[in-house]
């Protein structure tokens, strides 16, 4: 099963995690953005205010994959303000429409309580029901253990 993972990634914890998961998935790797700096301190405090505004456009970096090629997608966000991060939720709405396999989300987020009503959330803004979804947390705790439990669940599906 040939897999697509796509993530979003204001400070790099999310980059990381699906580094790790395309590894052990042998899947091709692909970042999304809006193009808006949202680093430092300013850039939460503007991400955090655009929650709960429009959502904006979306691009791939290094340009659109061959969807066709592809069994599997995974979609990976932060969340800001307890809700799927929007630029997470624009690609969504952007780009589902043209995922040919299955659908899977991947939310990281640094409380320690689930987030699965935000991946739940996140679900609206999609073309495709999702197959399966990961509630990550990153803040003072290594996630390889539930990385490697998610590609392991992913790989029993093929």
């Amino acid at each position: 099963m040939k897999t697509a993972c796509f993530y979003y990634s204001r400070t790099g914890r999310t980059r990381s995690i699906m580094e790790k998961l395309a590894a052990l998935l042998d899947a091709d790797l692909f970042e999304y953005t809006d193009g808006k700096d949202r680093s430092g301190v300013k850039g939460y405090l503007v991400s955090c205010v655009d929650s709960f505004r429009k959502l904006p456009e979306v691009k791939i970096i290094g340009g659109e994959p061959e969807w066709d090629k592809y069994d599997r997608v995974i979609v990976a966000m932060p969340t800001w303000s307890e809700m799927p991060c929007v630029v997470g939720k624009a690609f969504l709405k952007q780009y589902s429409p043209k995922f040919r396999g299955t659908l899977n989300l991947v939310v990281t987020h640094m409380a320690k309580t689930d987030y699965d009503k935000a991946i739940r959330k996140a679900y609206a803004y999609s073309a495709v029901t999702p197959e399966s979804h990961l509630s990550l947390q990153t803040k003072n705790h290594d996630p390889g253990v539930e990385i490697k439990r998610f590609a392991k669940s992913l790989q029993k599906k093929e």
